[in-house]
């Protein structure tokens, strides 16, 4: 298989839970073969188990790794979009009470958005995990977004020392690629990204040159 995020064919495969996975020796990417994807029904079946809310406290902190870090980049007025919000676009609301604006969208869910219209900030929260084509969404996320604008990716990173058979990241079957430092370098590189602040867990932040 070529590697959904860089394109270059992929030599190394091995097998975790019943399921073939790609290192990309390239960009690091770490993915899913197509083989063991869930079809769109499944997918779409699996998210609309997700219950967050902005009720959920211990949600509402979750999200608040990535806003709260974000929040000195970004500036009241500022518009934005949830990108990949799920059936619940709670950060949305989360950036609106700090003065923001924020759109969402979803491919599930919230389906429809402007692809005419320019943003100040991306938010990506646990689903760059989710993408089939990491490189089509990085694509379109930046048409989006304006120079100078802010991309805040949410997702745990894969490292060298990563066991992965027990990793328990990678057994939601929907979770199809798998990052580390050195696929967010290729991001940078490639799609004219700044690095702001990382906290080498799962929060990035990345600024638009």
């Amino acid at each position: 298989m070529n590697c959904p995020l860089c394109n270059i064919q992929t030599e190394n495969s091995f097998s975790a839970n019943g399921r073939t996975y790609h290192r990309c020796g390239n960009c690091g990417l770490v993915y899913m073969d197509e083989k063991d994807r869930l079809d769109a029904n499944d997918e779409k079946t699996r998210y609309s188990y997700h219950q967050n809310s902005i009720d959920n406290e211990g949600y509402v902190q979750f999200l608040n790794r990535i806003i709260e870090p974000a929040m000195q980049y970004l500036s009241v007025g500022m518009s934005g979009i949830d990108y990949g919000c799920g059936p619940n676009p709670v950060l949305a609301q989360l950036t609106e009470r700090n003065g923001l604006k924020c759109d969402y969208y979803d491919p599930f869910f919230f389906p429809e958005i402007n692809t005419g219209k320019k943003y100040d900030f991306v938010f990506a929260t646990e689903c760059f995990e989710h993408f089939f084509s990491p490189a089509n969404e990085l694509k379109r996320i930046c048409s989006i977004l304006n120079k100078g604008g802010i991309l805040g990716i949410m997702t745990e990173f894969v490292t060298d020392i990563t066991d992965f058979d027990k990793w328990y990241y990678k057994n939601d079957p929907t979770h199809v690629c798998f990052y580390k430092s050195k696929s967010i370098g290729y991001i940078c590189e490639t799609y004219g990204f700044n690095e702001l602040y990382n906290d080498k867990q799962r929060v990035i932040i990345l600024k638009k040159s």
